[in-house]
């Protein structure tokens, strides 16, 4: 524990004695999802134009020194300051608003500020930035089921947030990148390659391709600076025609500031668009085919499902007899989950307690009506715990009081109706909206299907909305070590994909099962692990890597290929470990019902003090952390 990580934990019960007595923010009004029109698809003529001009820009990208890449991702973050609330209120009036203002949108704003930050940390540092800690793992453990084997004895684990100040914003939490077993924890093989003087010949360098998400920004921004940075590639972007209207805002020049006011020159990433090395297109099907078979495009990374993959790589048709696209090709892609949350049982939870851990699983659902990848879809409990009752009941008075949402991401509300279809008994949840208006049809409420058993469920097909499956483990009687393998075993073996899992863990049943505990989160065969935390701030987390569990090919390719995020640059990146808090203080920012998220200080302060922080000017970076923490208590 450092310096800054002591004196956070210190201030946290004071943070907590203060959050009781200030007066919360008020609520925001209820704004539901507006159509934005499309991006024009962009001419044919012109795609080509911008694969010329990117291909030509290859070479200058690889051989720029990492301090000057340094100096662009740095501007970046002031470009990124100068829009920030204009992404927000865009993003917000297209997926609509439920009592934080445009808060869950300049959230999702903050992983692109602490990525740019660390990257920029990482350039500095040559490409090989220091770890917090390396560690290696002393014993060997079965893996629970029948995806696995034994783990090799010695496995890397990397310690990597919180990092130095940042302790004070996030005391309590630390995270963790593991290696695969038998890897070195190396890092930054692009850079030590060309310090070496290996890799420069006439034909160095490659332009990828980003098949943008559709449903959140900073999946999109952290992608490109991953092939950026990472694999050392200039980049295109294919924006979803779902949010293209995000294109315009990351890459358009605007006018400089007046003199005084907060940001640069242009807008988020336009310094790297300026330099030639990042540029956007749009338009659907027809210009993805023609970028991602287009003979200049060295790798293609892609955010979606299973099908969008396997139409790119297989060309639509089935996987045998035909020869992928990958073999041409570097493809990596973060593709769909069915997200499981377990509660391990055990420990001494209060009331409060009970409270905090309910609204951090209705966040899970709820944030960006369900329209996440690491949004929870299944919630494994143990039967036979005195507390899941009582646990469902708080989730469920969550749920309630939280309004019901419009499913806004196409698809989506067939997928809410099936699962009503499904399971006609779940309970609907949700606050009361007004009955009519333009578009009130639309709105939905929180489906719940409780105390279901394996059989019962529907574990093989994400929901991708605001449903929510509560399957419980019979036969563990309470006990935390039989009921983590059991967990283990159920996610590993009967729930689709490897992407993310999340725990809830008492923090006195994981010191007094320290050897059960510590096989159970290396035996889960995810990519991210998240405890005591919502996946969406393991998400948010950029140092972590994140993408499936490695072994999927593209004959079965799961959850996905390849890891992006990691922003110190592992080369072998197994899976990343987010441990939380089992409280914090004040109430946490990242809650979809934290009102202070919306019009205040709370979130630019945020952002302040990380820019802050890269610019090394700590005692500014000491004030904006105030701010942010004087903010936060009216949450």
């Amino acid at each position: 524990m450092t310096m800054w990580t002591t004196l956070g934990s210190a201030l946290q019960p004071v943070l907590g004695l203060l959050d009781r007595h200030v007066p919360s923010a008020p609520t925001q009004p209820v704004k539901l999802p507006r159509r934005i029109t499309p991006q024009p698809p962009t001419p044919r003529e012109r795609v080509e134009e911008v694969v010329d001009r990117l291909d030509a820009r290859k070479s200058a990208w690889t051989r720029m020194p990492c301090r000057e890449r340094a100096q662009l991702l740095r501007r970046c973050m002031d470009s990124l300051m100068a829009v920030e609330e204009d992404l927000a209120r865009t993003s917000t009036a297209h997926k609509g608003s439920y009592g934080s203002g445009i808060g869950e949108e300049r959230t999702a704003l903050l992983p692109v500020m602490f990525g740019l930050a660390e990257y920029c940390a990482a350039m500095r540092a040559g490409g090989c930035p220091q770890p917090l800690s390396l560690r290696r793992r002393t014993h060997t453990h079965p893996h629970p089921g029948d995806k696995g084997d034994k783990e090799q004895e010695g496995q890397w684990v990397a310690t990597v947030l919180p990092s130095g100040p940042v302790g004070l914003l996030l005391p309590g939490f630390r995270g963790e990148v593991w290696m695969e077993p038998g890897q070195p924890p190396s890092q930054g093989q692009v850079y030590r390659r060309k310090a070496a003087g290996e890799g420069l010949g006439e034909r160095e360098g490659g332009v990828a391709l980003v098949l943008g998400a559709g449903n959140q920004v900073p999946v999109v921004a952290l992608d490109v600076l991953h092939k950026l940075i990472t694999d050392d590639e200039v980049v295109v972007v294919k924006t979803n025609p779902v949010n293209d209207y995000i294109g315009p805002l990351l890459r358009k020049q605007v006018q400089r500031p007046p003199s005084g006011v907060d940001g640069g020159s242009g807008r988020a990433f336009s310094p790297l668009v300026e330099a030639g090395f990042l540029e956007f297109v749009y338009g659907g099907r027809e210009v993805g085919e023609l970028l991602t078979h287009h003979p200049k495009i060295s790798s293609v990374h892609l955010t979606g499902s299973a099908d969008t993959y396997n139409a790119i790589v297989w060309g639509g048709a089935g996987v045998d007899g035909r020869t992928p696209l990958s073999s041409t090709k570097r493809i990596t892609a973060e593709l769909g989950n069915v997200t499981p949350y377990i509660v391990v049982p055990g420990g001494d939870w209060t009331a409060d307690d009970i409270e905090y851990h309910a609204s951090s699983l209705a966040t899970a659902l709820a944030h960006n009506a369900g329209h996440n990848c690491n949004g929870m879809e299944i919630l494994l409990t143990d039967r036979e715990w005195p507390l899941r009752p009582v646990l469902m009941a708080a989730l469920k008075a969550k749920l309630a009081a939280l309004p019901p949402r419009e499913p806004w991401y196409p698809g989506a509300r067939e997928k809410y109706d099936r699962f009503m279809a499904r399971f006609p008994s779940a309970e609907r949840l949700g606050s009361s909206l007004p009955t009519s208006g333009p578009g009130m049809s639309g709105v939905v409420p929180w489906l719940v299907a409780e105390g279901l058993s394996l059989d019962e469920g529907q574990l093989q097909n994400e929901n991708w909305c605001g449903v929510v499956q509560e399957v419980a483990l019979p036969g563990c009687g309470g006990d935390p070590e039989r009921f983590m393998r059991a967990a283990a075993h159920t996610a590993n073996t009967h729930i689709f994909g490897s992407l993310a899992v999340g725990v809830v863990a008492h923090p006195r049943v994981q010191a007094a099962h320290a050897p059960a505990w510590d096989d159970f989160i290396a035996s889960l065969r995810y990519g991210g692990v998240a405890v005591n935390a919502p996946l969406l701030f393991l998400f948010g987390q950029p140092a972590l890597s994140w993408g499936a569990f490695p072994g999927n090919t593209p004959h079965d390719i799961g959850s996905g290929v390849g890891a992006v995020h990691n922003t110190l640059l592992f080369d072998h990146p197994q899976k990343s470990v987010l441990y939380g808090p089992w409280r914090y203080y004040p109430r946490p920012f990242w809650l979809v019902d934290n009102r202070a998220v919306g019009e205040g200080w709370l979130l630019p302060a945020v952002m302040r003090f990380v820019r802050a922080l890269a610019d090394g000017n700590l005692p500014l970076a000491l004030w904006w952390v105030t701010v942010a923490a004087a903010a936060a208590l009216r949450g």
